[in-house]
């Protein structure tokens, strides 16, 4: 063979390796875009219809709870705008006892009792696809995402609404774990008073003073007679049982702008970046499928 034909069986093979070389970078480009415009697509979908919208359960027999409220209130600025309107003027103007209290009967209206808030595909793709690895990942953390897609949450998720509130109107606030249920406390006239707007109990003394939870305790006819009928006799024996045991109580407050979790703050941030990801991902998809598909035209 002689040294031409060599040489041209070499840059024969050489411009075949190129060109399938460029057919799959246009291939790897195509799947890029398609990715990136279905999953676009897919994030915008659950933001602007009501796609991304979990599973709301009706109100409890006895549960507060106004469905005209829910459309105006997406996030917490509107939730507090609407607890201002309630209020008649500025949140920060009223004594914080009655500021609390309107805070309060806002976030019970606002919300009925429901287990299902989790993020679906629409919603969060990220965060769907890592609840079936992780399943905590999967529920609502963030309180503007709890108000954007629906109305049911657990006693966790409202009464950090509730604390999340009463930090803009000015009112330290904290959380209480009682080791089967959560409720929030806040700071004013010189000690902490407990509000629980998932099953709306708020426990006062001879004088209406709203009490805190190490209080009501000691109140236990009380604590009782505020929260009877919310679940069957053995239910309330074994709500009053998490209230008395006082040995496993945990205090949390939490920095403004962090998300609610009984063990730390991470979950939150992962459902933070997960928020900017499940756009910005997609964005990423389709720069690099143009960048793939100019390839072959270099």
């Amino acid at each position: 063979m002689s040294r031409e034909s060599s040489k041209e069986g070499t840059e024969g093979t050489a411009a075949s390796r190129a060109a399938a070389t460029r057919r799959s970078g246009a291939w790897a480009g195509t799947a890029f875009l398609v990715a990136g415009i279905v999953l676009l697509a897919v994030s915008f979908a659950g933001n602007f219809t009501s796609a991304g919208r979990y599973v709301n359960l009706p109100p409890r027999p006895g549960e507060r709870f106004d469905p005209a409220l829910v459309p105006g209130t997406p996030d917490l600025p509107s939730l507090y705008r609407a607890a201002q309107l309630r209020a008649g003027g500025n949140l920060r103007d009223l004594p914080p006892a009655r500021a609390m209290e309107i805070l309060y009967e806002t976030v019970a209206d606002r919300f009925t009792h429901g287990d299902r808030a989790t993020y679906n595909p629409y919603s969060n793709w990220v965060l769907w696809a890592l609840g079936a690895v992780s399943p905590r990942h999967a529920y609502i953390q963030d309180p503007d995402a709890l108000l954007r897609y629906g109305h049911s949450a657990m006693c966790g998720e409202v009464s950090y609404v509730l604390l999340r509130l009463a930090g803009m109107a000015g009112i330290r606030a904290r959380h209480v774990h009682l080791n089967g249920h959560i409720v929030m406390e806040s700071w004013y006239e010189g000690e902490w008073h407990a509000y629980d707007p998932d099953l709306e109990g708020v426990v006062r003394d001879e004088s209406g003073s709203v009490l805190s939870v190490r209080k009501a305790v000691r109140r236990p006819e009380r604590l009782r007679n505020v929260y009877e009928g919310r679940g069957t006799p053995s239910y309330m024996d074994h709500l009053m049982e998490i209230y008395t045991n006082e040995s496993d109580d945990r205090y949390f407050s939490y920095p403004a702008g962090s998300f609610f979790d009984p063990v730390g703050h991470w979950p939150g941030r992962i459902e933070q970046l997960a928020g900017y990801a499940r756009f910005g991902i997609p964005v990423f998809f389709l720069v690099a499928g143009f960048i793939l598909r100019r390839r072959p035209r270099l």
